[in-house]
């Protein structure tokens, strides 16, 4: 859980991370961060910053491209899997318009529960990486959650996530294949 503090006349709050124990006591704080305002065509709320980033990465593992995209209204937009430990089955906050807030929202609760995903439409401004430039070749999509550590886990072994793209084609004609990964073929 992660809420947002908005600064006086910014476009800009504070983000703090809240802690509870097992009976659902709050026992602590901590500042994690900002969110900011995206005011883009098909975004237009509050994101949580620096919360994920994403690389395009050579075959040799070295960094072809560097995504802008960092920031996300955290929301639990999709059932991902609730047969993990404590997946929330009834999540609360499942419509970015009540999770992330309108421009003039002076603070926002934001949450992404166990077993839930925030998934972007890859239509959206911010979702691609720009290949026009990049030979034809296997790369892969390097992920990571919670890149600067800002936010305090128990356990960080699962923030990182590799998935394969085969670039083709030839310019103006452009292929991405993207080979099926367990349960995800897309």
């Amino acid at each position: 859980m992660v809420d947002g503090y908005r600064r006086s006349g910014e476009d800009l709050m504070d983000a703090y991370q809240y802690f509870y124990d097992d009976r659902g006591r709050q026992v602590g704080y901590a500042p994690v961060g900002t969110m900011e305002w995206d005011n883009r065509d098909g975004h237009e709320h509050w994101h949580f910053t620096d919360f994920a980033q994403y690389r395009l990465l050579d075959a040799a593992g070295k960094i072809a491209i560097r995504s802008g995209k960092e920031a996300f209204c955290l929301a639990n937009t999709d059932a991902i899997d609730y047969t993990v430990p404590r997946a929330n089955w009834q999540p609360t906050n499942s419509d970015l318009h009540t999770s992330c807030g309108e421009q003039t929202s002076l603070g926002i609760r934001q949450v992404l529960d166990i077993g839930s995903g925030d998934t972007y439409a890859q239509y959206l401004p911010g979702q691609s990486f720009d290949i026009s430039d990049l030979p034809n070749g296997a790369y892969m999509i390097e992920i990571t959650a919670n890149p600067d550590r800002s936010l305090h886990e128990t356990d960080t072994a699962n923030n990182k996530s590799l998935r394969p793209v085969l670039l083709g084609g030839e310019p103006g004609a452009r292929t991405v294949e993207v080979p099926p990964v367990g349960r995800i073929d897309r």
